[in-house]
């Protein structure tokens, strides 16, 4: 019996060299993937793009909208709107732009437990393959439409601190509309 029969080969995970990322589309699944550091891209944009992109204007327009329309003329009150809206926006860009996770690990056997077939990708533990983004994402949470992509273990972080942003936001401004 060979070692495959017998389960003795352990599956290693092999990142991809420079040249092999490089030789890669811009496009994995549905992301378009930019800015590559370590052989992983740092910007990706999902195949729902034009979710964020409605967003941030929304964002942009009603944040400042709130804050020059409804509020007195004290600057104080535009001062703590305004830092408000803009490390909401902040926030949420940093979610809808940054890097979910996507695997980018390669395997030395293949037809595994861990392999996703339609990748042709070992998957670590904690990976999913989303069909929405037709690619594996590790620590995969949701799909989320307003961000445009997957939430996972790369932006996880960064989509719980929009979250709070987006509370602190309301909350400030509902404070201040009461004052």
């Amino acid at each position: 019996m060979n070692d495959i029969e017998n389960g003795q080969i352990e599956d290693e995970e092999v990142p991809l060299s420079s040249n092999e990322v490089k030789q890669l589309k811009r496009k994995k699944g549905s992301q378009y993937c930019f800015w590559f550091r370590n052989d992983e891209p740092l910007i990706t944009i999902g195949p729902h793009w034009p979710f964020p992109l409605f967003l941030t204007i929304v964002l942009i327009l009603g944040t400042y909208y709130i804050g020059l329309i409804f509020y007195k003329s004290d600057i104080l009150f535009r001062i703590v709107q305004s830092c408000s809206g803009l490390f909401l926006i902040l926030t949420f860009l940093i979610t809808a732009l940054k890097n979910q996770g996507i695997n980018y690990k390669q395997s030395n056997t293949a037809f595994t437990e861990h392999w996703c077939s339609i990748c042709s990708m070992h998957k670590s533990k904690g990976t999913i393959h989303c069909k929405d983004c037709n690619i594996c994402i590790r620590g995969y949470d949701h799909h989320c439409i307003w961000i445009g992509k997957c939430v996972g273990e790369g932006n996880q972080f960064a989509f719980n601190v929009f979250i709070l942003a987006f509370l602190v936001f309301f909350l400030i401004n509902y404070v201040l509309l009461l004052i």
